[in-house]
């Protein structure tokens, strides 16, 4: 088991919560949306999926987008499969995507160039994932740059 998660349906949980926000956001929310794409992010330690549809209307009013905690029947444009402490640490601004990949700390498929063009839109929400943890009473998941 990874670092920061106990099981999957905490990961959810988090998760769940970051991605109200974001999906929410006024700045971020309509950069996200005009993306167009479904991205399903493939989660170890613990095993778990996310899916960001940016493609479809929103389900829900006030969003941009729509998410689904665990297995969905969507086709997803591009995928990207990680370890969980790795994303952790990336929602803190901690991790460079690309790098990643080279080094095979990511696996991705689909339109992979439509998936980057997101990095500058989510860099502001570095800030928000912290403020999350500490909202939800997480505050000793928040990784603190020395």
């Amino acid at each position: 088991m990874g670092e920061y998660y106990r099981d999957a349906e905490q990961l959810y949980e988090i998760y769940g919560y970051f991605m109200d926000r974001i999906l929410r956001d006024p700045k971020a929310g309509p950069k996200m949306a005009r993306a167009g794409i479904i991205i399903k992010f493939i989660y170890t330690d613990p095993d778990a999926e996310i899916t960001i549809d940016l493609k479809n209307p929103p389900e829900k009013e006030g969003y941009y987008g729509t998410y689904y905690l665990g297995p969905c029947d969507l086709k997803e444009d591009v995928w990207s499969k990680q370890a969980a402490d790795f994303s952790h640490s990336f929602w803190h601004g901690l991790e460079n995507p690309v790098a990643a990949v080279t080094k095979g700390k990511i696996k991705q498929g689909g339109k992979i160039t439509a998936m980057l063009k997101l990095l500058p839109v989510v860099r502001p929400a570095f800030d928000l994932f912290p403020k999350v943890l500490e909202e939800m009473g997480y505050g000793d998941k928040v990784i603190r740059k020395e």
